[in-house]
C-alpha cells in the first residue's frame, strides 16, 4: 500500500466522525490489521488529559504510528491563491503522507493557499475542502476531480445537501458565504480571498456549530 494518513481532532474525549476516518484508510488500500492498529491509537487518543489536540496517524504496511500537534487555529482566514490545481489528476484521491507537493505550495504563496486552475476553477486548499452556499440557501461543492474525498466535506454534504458543481473564483465572489472543510478545524469561514472580501453568512456559522456538536 503507499502510505497515507487521517488527521483527526481529538476533544471532550471524543473524535468526530470517528468511522468514517477509518472506512478511509480502508479504502485507501489499508489491510484489516493496520485499520485496527489506528482504531486501537484513537482509543487510546481520547483517554488522554491534555485535550483538545490533534491528531496524525500514519499508515503503512509497517504499522501505524501517532503523532500531536496542538489545535490550528480556526478564526475566519484570508487565503492566498495558487495556480496549481489540476482536476485531471488523481493523486489526491488518498491522502497521501508525501506532503511535499503541499508545503511548496505554501512557501510559494506565503501560507494555506486556495489551488485553483489558470482559468480560475476552484479545487481545495493545500489542508481542507471547500463549501459555498448561494444567496437562495443552495450549497455546492467542487466537483470530486483531482481534489481529496475529505471526511468532512462528505458530512457536510449530507448535512446541507450540498451539490457537487464546477466552482470558480467568480462564484466565490458572488456567494452568500464560503467555508473550508477540515478534521483539525471543522468549518472555518473564507473572509476573503488574496485581500478581496468575501460575504459572511448564518448558514456557515449554523453549520460550524453542527460540526462542534457532532458526537
Amino acid at each position: 500500500m503507499i502510505a497515507v494518513f487521517e488527521t483527526v481532532r481529538v476533544e471532550d474525549g471524543r473524535v468526530r466522525l470517528r468511522e468514517r476516518h477509518l472506512e478511509r484508510l480502508a479504502r485507501a488500500g489499508a489491510p484489516p490489521a493496520r485499520v485496527a492498529d489506528a482504531a486501537a491509537i484513537l482509543d487510546e487518543a481520547v483517554l488522554l488529559t491534555d485535550q483538545p489536540f490533534v491528531l496524525r496517524i500514519d499508515v503503512d504496511d509497517a504499522g501505524a504510528v501517532p503523532s500531536t500537534r496542538p489545535v490550528p487555529p480556526t478564526a475566519p482566514v484570508d487565503l492566498p491563491l495558487h495556480v496549481s490545481y489540476d482536476p485531471a489528476l488523481d493523486a489526491r484521491l488518498a491522502k497521501g503522507a508525501d506532503r511535499a507537493w503541499a508545503e511548496a505550495a505554501e512557501r510559494e504563496a506565503g501560507g494555506e493557499p486556495l489551488l485553483v486552475t489558470v482559468d480560475g476553477r476552484v479545487g481545495e486548499t493545500t489542508r481542507a475542502a471547500v463549501i459555498a452556499v448561494d444567496r437562495d440557501g443552495a450549497w455546492r461543492v467542487p466537483q470530486l476531480e483531482g481534489i481529496l474525498p475529505g471526511v468532512t466535506r462528505a458530512w457536510a454534504i449530507e448535512r446541507t445537501g450540498a451539490v457537487e458543481a464546477e466552482l470558480g473564483l467568480a462564484d466565490l465572489r458572488a456567494a452568500a458565504g464560503a467555508a473550508l472543510l477540515t478534521a483539525a478545524r471543522g468549518v472555518v469561514p473564507i473572509a476573503a480571498i488574496a485581500g478581496e472580501p468575501l460575504r459572511r453568512s448564518p448558514l456557515v456559522d449554523a453549520l460550524g456549530r453542527d460540526w462542534e456538536a457532532l458526537p
